[in-house]
């Protein structure tokens, strides 16, 4: 089984609205994330305060689960949402943020692939990209911590250790899980833009989007 995970809550203080409910292209920023996600997934889950009104995901199902603590950050949103997850080992998911509107299907397809026939390995993220030729000090960016695949069971042993251990980011989850890198040469081909690490965390970063000015 494949889930789609959307952590959708937060209190999005840098844009300064209802960021998820923004429009881009005639849809907003959540729905264009479901939609990418919808198309890889037998079936999504989103972590926050509600869905899009009258959005369909075609025949995949959607469920909404609400956090227990709304601005409790996104490892507690997460740990909320595998602690209802089926715990069978075949199941994994991919996790993505409500804001990340131009995701491509096939490369969060390839992530799931990996993680689905690598033994051993729990989680798999995006290799990080090569340095950008105009970058300043010639140094490759951080590596991205969303979109990751996991599988949902060492998901939320990791999850539940990290916020026992007073830990809230996504990175401590991953610190505790076996993982690997999907590389770049073999997503880019998909994503030559790599669109798919894009998120929207300011108004600017919107703007740039709708101009299709992504670097």
């Amino acid at each position: 089984m494949r889930t789609g995970i959307i952590l959708a809550g937060g209190r999005a203080s840098r844009f300064g609205e209802n960021k998820l409910a923004a429009d881009l292209d005639g849809t907003s920023l959540l729905e264009a994330t479901m939609t990418a996600v919808a198309a890889v997934t037998d079936g999504i889950v989103v972590a926050g305060p509600g869905l899009p009104t009258g959005f369909r995901a075609g025949e995949t199902p959607v469920a909404l689960i609400r956090d227990v603590d709304p601005f409790a950050g996104p490892l507690a949103a997460l740990a909320n949402v595998l602690g209802g997850a089926d715990a069978d080992p075949a199941h994994v998911a991919i996790v993505v943020g409500g804001d990340m509107p131009r995701l491509v299907p096939a490369v969060l397809r390839s992530m799931l692939d990996q993680l689905a026939q690598a033994r051993g390995i729990e989680a798999v993220l995006l290799g990080r990209l090569p340095p950008s030729a105009g970058a300043d000090d010639g140094q490759a960016p951080r590596r991205a911590v969303l979109p990751v695949a996991v599988r949902v069971d060492a998901a939320l042993r990791a999850a539940t250790s990290a916020l026992d251990s007073g830990h809230r980011s996504l990175q401590a989850l991953v610190d505790r899980m076996a993982h690997a890198e999907l590389p770049p040469p073999t997503w880019l081909p998909f994503d030559p833009e790599a669109n798919t690490l894009l998120d929207v965390d300011t108004t600017a970063d919107l703007e740039r989007i709708r101009r299709h000015d992504l670097r």
